[in-house]
């Protein structure tokens, strides 16, 4: 993988985990979330008319990868509210490139080689030394911990689905600006059921933060998309995940979360393998 793939996927991996630990920080999540999402949509529609339309192959993906999303979002607010930041982060997305590697290499037909394998696998050791510190606590609150992976599995549905729909939309642009504009749709229709207008409506209080967030979140999942059009999705998903290490940093400094010598050893494994696929 070239070298400045791999900088814009960890520049997309910083900005990834800075605007989950914003969620984190707010009271209700779900509610945080909607208000994220909302600063997304509002920010994308302002660019539809810059970037025009994908192709139309594209969009049957595209309309999956709603779904997908709308799933995704449920889940990791239920997983927020029922773990810490540094448990549940690692583990919703480490397992995730897992699933991704095995459709890209099976179905894609997308070829590894030797040290992209090796490099792969040790990013995903890593990843998932990080989830497993906390393991046994989360094994007593598996409400936490099945959210969390069914959180991984809409994680790897979306990449895949997006991975695929990028390449076909001949304009990666104009496919991450509709998907970020439509993706608005569901979330805040599903706010507005199981909340009253005015919880929605008080999200106005806290625009800053929502758009901040809505921001990092579009060009961290630009970043990633485009580099999935130009590089084998399975290591693109993987080198994304290490996110997990800028989670535990917050974690530890700011939501002041448990750190020990094993993500310190995890970060070393990590960016070992990230050094690795640069010389590959």
């Amino acid at each position: 993988m070239d070298t400045h793939i791999i900088l814009i996927v960890l520049a997309a991996a910083f900005f990834h985990a800075v605007w989950n630990a914003s969620v984190k920080s707010g009271g209700d999540k779900m509610l945080s979330l909607v208000g994220m999402q909302i600063a997304i949509s509002a920010v994308a529609l302002l660019l539809v008319p810059l970037v025009g339309l994908p192709h139309a192959d594209s969009w049957p993906y595209l309309l999956a990868s709603m779904g997908f999303h709308f799933g995704y979002y449920l889940s990791l607010a239920n997983a927020y509210r029922y773990g810490d930041f540094a448990q549940s982060y690692p583990v919703a997305r480490g397992t995730a490139p897992i699933w991704v590697a095995l459709y890209g290499v099976l179905v894609l037909r997308e070829s590894l080689g030797g040290i992209e394998w090796l490099s792969l696998a040790g990013v995903l050791g890593g990843i998932m030394i990080f989830a497993s510190r906390r393991l046994g606590a989360v094994l007593h609150h598996r409400t936490g911990l099945l959210h969390a992976l069914a959180t991984s599995c809409f994680i790897g549905a979306y990449t895949i689905s997006d991975g695929v729909g990028g390449r076909l939309s001949l304009n990666v642009s104009a496919y991450i600006v509709w998907l970020s504009f439509l993706n608005g749709v569901p979330l805040t229709l599903y706010a507005l059921h199981r909340r009253s207008w005015r919880e929605v409506a008080a999200l106005a209080g806290g625009w800053r933060i929502h758009l901040l967030a809505g921001v990092l979140s579009l060009a961290a999942y630009w970043m990633v998309v485009w580099a999935m059009s130009q590089a084998p999705i399975a290591l693109v998903s993987a080198l994304r995940e290490t996110s997990v290490i800028i989670a535990a940093l917050i974690g530890a400094y700011y939501f002041k979360e448990p750190a020990g010598r094993r993500r310190i050893v995890a970060s070393v494994v990590i960016f070992v393998s990230i050094a690795l696929l640069g010389w590959g």
